[in-house]
């Protein structure tokens, strides 16, 4: 039983790309600058567009891998399947390397959902890029994609358990931004190209010269 691509893909999860990049780039911890989190976004406000760029592909990467696995090894299996894609979403969301603590899961969600269905990725990627453009609030745009995600998986006929990951990863998500959804009631939530001032704000120093 090849039951190794679970601990495996929690492990693969749990590589924090935005911390490594930002440190390349930078020289700093990600976790004390900007929002705080170790996703692209607050990469893209520490360390400018670039890196930002190399930490979500990085990330994207390792769902997509991860998902590879899981089909390769484990796809005979619905419930080996489920767990298998489903800890690379986790352990990017609480790495072992971070001391269970974590990002979003959001580009690694779409590299996994990449390997299952390009289209129904591709068409997530849109609601994202759609919703970004009209209000400017990444955590928005991530919201609308994981909301539609199982629905697409749903649409496109994609086998059974790749709709119950679908929906799993969906509420990871939801879970993860929990404080962005209580911030964009309020109206408190950073749009792209903001910086915080406050609690975890401080800004790292020259990042103002790559932030697009």
């Amino acid at each position: 039983m090849v039951v190794w691509v679970l601990p495996v893909n929690y492990l693969l999860g749990s590589l924090p790309c935005g911390l490594v990049v930002t440190w390349l780039f930078r020289g700093v911890d990600l976790r004390k600058y900007g929002s705080g989190n170790i996703g692209a976004t607050n990469v893209s406000r520490v360390a400018g567009f670039f890196p930002a760029l190399l930490a979500g592909v990085g990330d994207a990467l390792k769902g997509f891998f991860g998902a590879y696995l899981a089909l390769r090894f484990l796809g005979s299996s619905p419930v080996l399947f489920f767990l298998a894609t489903s800890l690379v979403v986790v352990g990017h969301d609480w790495s072992l390397f971070l001391r269970f603590r974590g990002g979003k899961g959001v580009a690694t969600t779409l590299g996994v959902l990449f390997c299952l269905s390009w289209q129904a990725a591709l068409l997530c990627f849109l609601t994202w890029v759609v919703m970004v453009a009209i209000t400017r609030y990444s955590s928005l745009g991530s919201l609308s994609g994981a909301l539609v995600m199982p629905i697409l998986l749903f649409l496109f006929r994609r086998p059974q358990a790749f709709v119950w990951w679908g929906i799993f990863a969906a509420v990871l998500v939801f879970l993860r931004h929990k404080d962005n959804i209580r911030r964009l009631v309020h109206r408190q939530e950073l749009k792209i190209g903001e910086r915080r001032s406050e609690g975890h704000g401080r800004e790292c120093p020259g990042a103002e010269r790559d932030e697009l």
